[in-house]
């Protein structure tokens, strides 16, 4: 599953568990982390403890995709793993 897939028909995938790529990004205050594609194309990833160690990082993660239209897309992850190389 793609980023662009789940940004671009979020509902669809709701509740849905989900692997998908993307790379690490984060912020300090408050510490929140996602994985993204492009700025438009972006997932928050809880726990962020998972992605921590891996901002910049290009990674494959799995887990439980949600979406709310007043939180946004979301993915609880039961996996990270460094993605290889396209």
């Amino acid at each position: 599953m793609t980023l662009e897939q789940l940004t671009g028909a979020p509902a669809d995938f709701d509740g849905e568990r989900v692997r998908t790529r993307g790379t690490v990004q984060g912020l300090d205050d408050p510490e929140h982390y996602w994985i993204e594609t492009t700025p438009r194309n972006r997932l928050a990833v809880r726990p962020g403890s998972a992605v921590a160690g891996q901002v910049g990082d290009s990674v494959v993660a799995v887990g439980r995709f949600t979406w709310r239209p007043d939180e946004g897309r979301r993915l609880e992850v039961e996996s990270v793993l460094a993605a290889e190389e396209p």
